[in-house]
């Protein structure tokens, strides 16, 4: 039941918290702005890592940065790939973040400032405290099933990571149905951090505001037969694309086609599929310039050896009215010689022997022509987020027709239900720029709705565990004075012991100049340590 949100005053007077519900670029975005600020944040996500769908990727428009670089808290863009960037920092040791993965939201009761959640967390079976990411249990797996963050292009085990540095940083296991609990995973870690006997757990928080970052899903493109896909081996989506395209991906960024492992030279990409049609008539917003990214990309990355690589676009029309959109879409043109052809591509069809793929489209004079392609990439548009109208439902706020987040034109980040905010891809489909900015402006409208309790808490870089007043001693001068260095050897066997001695390497350091005290520990990320 939603009651009527108390009087200012009285609102006040309540706790300092929210909670971010989305753990993509603009759940992270809000939480940074809001404990900066000084509001505890209660960052949930569904999924077992921090990142959404944007950690995925592996280059950004118009930039083609990968961004690693320019993805600290201080950047308007984020990052493409969270899990190893700088910003993710912001997360791990802000004392007002408080990240809370593989969490459901499952009711909520109030009014804006005196919210009361109940989250479910569901068991990932691996304490991330006490996981020094050995691999030891991946190897010891017998479960091999495709891998979700690699959409299928490669394998993964039953216990697994998501990315070589995920946050948290620690393996997970999908257990049910997938593993047959053989249990060697539990038996050959070396630090005990796998139990396939936890359960889940439920709780409730007190929080002032709530924001949503729940993303999008990508449309399916086996609903559009005609295209090929699922038939026709070199016919991929686009996110497909970005893996093979990224250097995290299964094939550390050289696109290969799946029916062969060969480079293609011949590469089409097919726009709105899964928008602006009958079943999805939005348009998404998106599509039209990454797929002049990836096509720009795929030019840069052509070896003279090689020869160049004909990339061409077959679209309705070109939507680029972002910041320097246009500009990025006339340089794909003019300085890359990407080709756009504006039609609507029927069907595609395949050549049985070579698996080329082949395009009836009509040319600049109107003649129907046929293009041999080695690879096709269908552009898929972007959907709610699956059990969006659940949780609207849960909430008591309103959706639109299309199924995303109803909102005023005039307040574009509030929702129905007064203290409740929206940002990002759940409010409309976006791209990365806009999500932050979304993500910026939902933390300022909770602040303006908290104004007296900002401040309230710690905040900044300063955190508690550095400058804890009493924790430290008293600064003196030091200078001209002998250097007295400590050295601390840590084993973590098998990662680090398993390739150096690490005995000898304190014997060794224990002679350097200036060393007074050398000591070795198992591990020194755990709380022994």
């Amino acid at each position: 039941m939603i009651r009527e949100e108390p009087a200012g005053d009285d609102l006040r007077k309540l706790s300092q918290a929210v909670l971010v519900v989305g753990g993509g670029v603009g759940g992270m975005r809000a939480a940074i702005d809001l404990a900066e600020a000084g509001l505890k944040a209660y960052l949930v996500e569904n999924m077992p890592w921090l990142g959404g769908r944007v950690a995925q990727l592996g280059y950004m428009f118009p930039t083609h940065d990968c961004v690693l670089c320019r993805g600290t808290s201080d950047h308007g863009y984020g990052c493409t790939r969270p899990a190893i960037s700088p910003a993710l920092l912001d997360h791990n040791l802000h004392p007002n973040i408080e990240i809370l993965t593989n969490t459901d939201l499952i009711n909520v009761t109030g009014y804006a400032g005196d919210f009361t959640v109940t989250l479910r967390h569901r068991p990932t079976y691996v304490d991330a405290k006490r996981c020094i990411n050995c691999g030891l249990c991946d190897a010891a797996c017998p479960v091999s099933l495709p891998s979700p963050f690699q959409l299928g292009l490669t394998a993964r085990k039953a216990i697994y990571k998501m990315a070589p540095r995920a946050l948290p940083d620690a393996y997970v296991v999908d257990k049910v149905p997938r593993c047959d609990t053989c249990r060697r995973c539990e038996t050959i870690c070396p630090t005990g951090a796998v139990n396939l006997d936890e359960q889940e757990t439920e709780y409730e928080l007190s929080v002032n505001a709530i924001i949503l970052s729940l993303g999008y899903e990508i449309s399916n493109p086996t609903e559009y037969g005609e295209l090929g896909y699922g038939r026709y081996p070199n016919v991929i989506h686009s996110m497909q694309y970005e893996r093979l395209a990224s250097r995290s991906g299964p094939t550390e960024g050289i696109v290969m086609r799946p029916s062969d492992g060969e480079c293609p030279r011949r590469i089409a990409w097919i726009q709105c599929v899964g928008s602006r049609d009958e079943k999805h008539p939005y348009c998404s917003s998106i599509c039209c310039m990454y797929a002049t990214k990836e096509a720009m990309l795929a030019k840069q990355r052509s070896s003279p050896e090689a020869g160049d690589i004909h990339c061409q676009i077959f679209m309705m029309d070109e939507r680029a009215f972002g910041k320097e959109f246009n500009t990025y879409y006339k340089q794909a043109q003019e300085e890359y010689g990407v080709e756009y052809t504006r039609c609507r591509i029927s069907a595609i069809t395949e050549d049985t022997e070579t698996h080329d793929l082949i395009l009836r489209y009509p040319d600049k004079d109107g003649k129907f022509v046929e293009g041999r392609f080695d690879m096709v990439v269908l552009s898929v548009g972007a959907l709610p987020p699956s059990g969006s109208r659940d949780l609207a439902d849960l909430l008591g706020i309103e959706l639109n027709p299309y199924g995303f987040c109803e909102t005023d034109k005039f307040a574009p980040l509030e929702t129905s239900r007064p203290g409740i905010y929206v940002c990002g891809a759940f409010a409309s489909p976006k791209e990365i720029s806009e999500t932050i900015l979304d993500a910026a402006g939902a933390a300022g409208d909770v602040m303006r709705l908290l104004s007296s309790d900002v401040g309230a808490r710690r905040y900044g870089r300063e955190y508690p565990f550095i400058s804890e007043p009493g924790h430290l001693p008293p600064e003196r001068d030091v200078a001209g004075e002998e250097p007295r260095i400590g050295i601390f050897v840590c084993r973590c066997y098998p990662s680090i012991a398993g390739i150096v001695d690490t005995d000898a390497l304190a014997d060794f350091t224990a002679g350097l100049p200036g060393v007074v005290h050398v000591e070795t520990m198992d591990y020194a990320c755990l709380e022994e340590g």
